[in-house]
């Protein structure tokens, strides 16, 4: 258990206040960044999400600690997820807990704004106006790091088969995977060794050779 998490609970009345504010389609969690795979440790009853305690971070939460958002801001605002199996968007905002300037944990908030994106396109078909929000980057709520790491092979294999990937492909893979800091979790390398047909020797040579590439550029 982290040793922050007294001071991350103490931020619950606050998640609550903001769910209920917005009404039943809105949910906020409280994530504890000290083990990623697990972050979730609390979440207001209106799961929308369908997302539990114990769960994990997303994609773009992963993103935002890696490239340090919380240095320059308190918080992230009004961009766009996605929940495919639903087909639901959502708006979302992350809130950055830190202590004296250390990040410790996120506040995240996630209210479902289908139904006001369809009426508003209707509404714009009818104008013939341009609708934007939806070619905006989107937020993925996966469950969990193997799914994430599945999600980031994916996109980067395309239509190819694994037995086309080249060794530098699969290098290139490995490097975006660290991006995401999915080693951090223990079992990922055998995973990550088997949805690329290499040996786990070979994912220990890539992320070494990646990590020596980004010191010495």
């Amino acid at each position: 258990m982290s040793n922050n998490r007294d001071k991350l609970l103490a931020y619950i009345p606050i998640a609550n206040f903001i769910a209920d504010m917005n009404g039943q389609r809105a949910e906020a969690l409280i994530h504890d960044i000290s083990d990623y795979d697990h972050s979730i440790i609390y979440i207001t009853p209106n799961r929308i999400t369908g997302r539990k305690v114990g769960g994990s971070l997303t994609d773009y939460a992963i993103r935002l600690i890696n490239e340090k958002a919380f240095e320059q801001n308190d918080y992230a605002v009004n961009y766009l997820g996605r929940l495919n199996h639903d087909n639901l968007i959502l708006r979302s905002s992350t809130y950055f807990i830190k202590d004296d300037g250390r990040l410790i944990g996120l506040m995240c908030v996630n209210i479902d704004i289908t139904e006001q994106l369809r009426a508003a396109k209707i509404i714009e078909e009818s104008l013939n106006i341009d609708h934007q929000a939806e070619s905006s980057p989107y937020e993925t709520f996966v469950m969990s790091t193997d799914e994430l790491i599945r999600k980031i092979i994916e996109k980067k294999i395309r239509y190819r088969k694994i037995e086309e990937l080249s060794a530098d492909d699969k290098r290139f893979i490995v490097a975006e995977l660290l991006s995401y800091d999915v080693f951090m979790v223990k079992g990922t390398i055998p995973l990550v060794a088997s949805l690329l047909n290499v040996s786990e020797q070979t994912v220990y040579r890539y992320i070494n050779e990646v990590k020596k590439d980004k010191e010495e550029s």
